[in-house]
């Protein structure tokens, strides 16, 4: 692979990144409104903490976090590429809280952000 490729490949990797972390900032965002909602989709008792107000409000909080990492991401910022990688690393402690309750769904995002991080890790040279 020539120099071309590889710097093209590794665009389209980053830009894969904004999306999904885009996306995974949404999906929380969903489930910190499912959470203050007081819905029956949480049951406070299977929850690591079963404050559901606390789990509403950070996982809003890390949503909107996320979604700015998006942005920056997007802007090949080098500040978006570190909140990336915290981001990641705090929302694979959260999800951790609840692979008892929601074990598929859980690895599941615990996957993307291990590939996150690895992506945003791998390719830090094409972030200003």
């Amino acid at each position: 692979m020539n120099r071309a490729e590889e710097h093209e490949s590794a665009q389209g990797w980053i830009t894969f990144v904004a999306v999904l972390f885009g996306t995974i900032g949404a999906l929380n965002a969903i489930d910190g409104i499912v959470a203050l909602a007081g819905d029956k989709h949480f049951d406070k008792a299977e929850l690591f903490t079963g404050n559901l107000t606390l789990w509403g409000v950070l996982l809003l909080i890390t949503a909107a976090l996320q979604l700015l990492a998006s942005v920056l991401i997007f802007k090949r910022n080098a500040n978006g590429q570190g909140l990336g990688v915290i981001l990641c690393v705090f929302n694979i402690l959260t999800h951790m809280a609840f692979v008892s309750v929601y074990p598929i769904w859980s690895l599941l995002i615990i996957a993307i952000d291990v590939l996150i991080i690895y992506s945003l890790c791998v390719n830090d040279r094409y972030f200003k």
